[in-house]
């Protein structure tokens, strides 16, 4: 399945919004799920995965891996 950057961008702004909510100590609906403060953990997992998808999407090229074979 390939992921377009706009989805990426649209799956880190909602993680961003759920961060910004825990962090003034509220919950946060998504996808079926309520976070709490407890998720902070995960929530701050999902915002690095989906910067650095959305860098991979931006420079396609820094994202290939070389092997060198002697």
């Amino acid at each position: 399945m390939s992921i377009t950057l706009e989805q990426a961008q649209t799956a880190l702004d909602g993680w961003i919004a759920a961060d910004l909510a825990i962090s003034k100590g509220q919950s946060y609906a998504m996808n079926g799920r309520t976070i709490t403060l407890a998720n902070i953990v995960d929530v701050r997992s999902q915002i690095q995965y989906w910067e650095r998808r959305i860098s991979t999407l931006q420079n396609p090229q820094s994202s290939i891996s070389y092997a060198i074979f002697e």
